[in-house]
């Protein structure tokens, strides 16, 4: 007998004979919506599930995909993975701070000996695309904070070391979520990320800038680097456009054309 009950957006149940992921409702409902799956809200929360979560019995939800504005933030969270893994494949030198989503796109943090330039980008985003193409599996793992804290000691991850005991002090876990981009790559985060790389159809590097680490001017310099992506080249090609645009219209550029200043 059937005794979990999720509830759709229409009203609609599903019976499952034990807890289902979050992928696994999408699949039930059909094929093609498991395929653009990111995520999920639950009850009517705004957070986005991770695919790979657990849904309780009578959870009302509804699924995100890669059309859902909601979406987009978990493809630059993946992203901004495929960013670090991109750097430290060309620089294995580099270590990885945080990269999380902001307007417009995400950044990443890195601690590195060299100091990045645009000119670095193309061979960033070449490598970047190489990840994407390769389609690879994002598996997520639950690891154990002392586990991972030797993990990423032989790593020389000194960063993650402090954030895990972070996690650990404010939530008082003792597990902490790991999300492998393959074979090839892991980092410590909480989600929720894609399916697999191939979802990140569009990147594009934007910026650098310095930071400091926890912004504070004591600790290390770090080089904080800003990019964006999308679901597809067309949205990523608009919005390159929309500030190529704005750039125009900008009024310190017409005041020198003009002559006013």
């Amino acid at each position: 007998m059937s005794s979990i009950q999720i509830t759709l957006p229409d009203g609609k149940t599903l019976d499952f004979d034990k807890e289902p992921s979050v992928l696994e409702v999408a699949a039930r409902i059909g094929a093609g919506l498991a395929k653009a799956t990111l995520g999920a809200k639950f009850n009517g929360q705004p957070d986005v599930q991770d695919l790979r979560a657990p849904v309780p019995n009578g959870t009302k939800i509804e699924i995100v995909t890669t059309k859902s504005p909601e979406g987009l933030e978990v493809i630059r969270h993946s992203a901004a993975h495929v960013m670090a893994q991109a750097v430290q494949a060309i620089w294995p030198d580099v270590k990885v701070t945080i990269g999380p989503v902001v307007d417009n796109g995400f950044y990443y943090d890195f601690d590195s000996p060299r100091t990045f330039s645009p000119d670095d980008f193309e061979k960033i985003e070449k490598k970047m695309m190489e990840i994407i193409n390769a389609d690879l599996e994002i598996k997520r793992e639950e690891m154990s904070a002392e586990q991972a804290k030797a993990t990423f000691a032989k790593l020389g991850e000194k960063f993650k070391l402090e954030l895990i005991d972070d996690i650990v002090a404010k939530t008082g876990t003792k597990t902490v979520g790991i999300y492998h981009n393959g074979d090839q790559w892991f980092d410590l985060c909480r989600g929720p990320h894609v399916q697999r790389t191939g979802q990140i159809k569009a990147v594009k590097l934007m910026s650098i800038a310095g930071a400091y680490w926890r912004a504070d001017e004591t600790r290390e310099q770090l080089q904080r680097v800003y990019a964006t992506a999308f679901a597809d080249k067309k949205e990523l090609d608009q919005y390159l456009s929309r500030l190529e645009e704005a750039k125009k219209r900008d009024h310190r550029k017409l005041g020198k054309d003009l002559g006013l200043f």
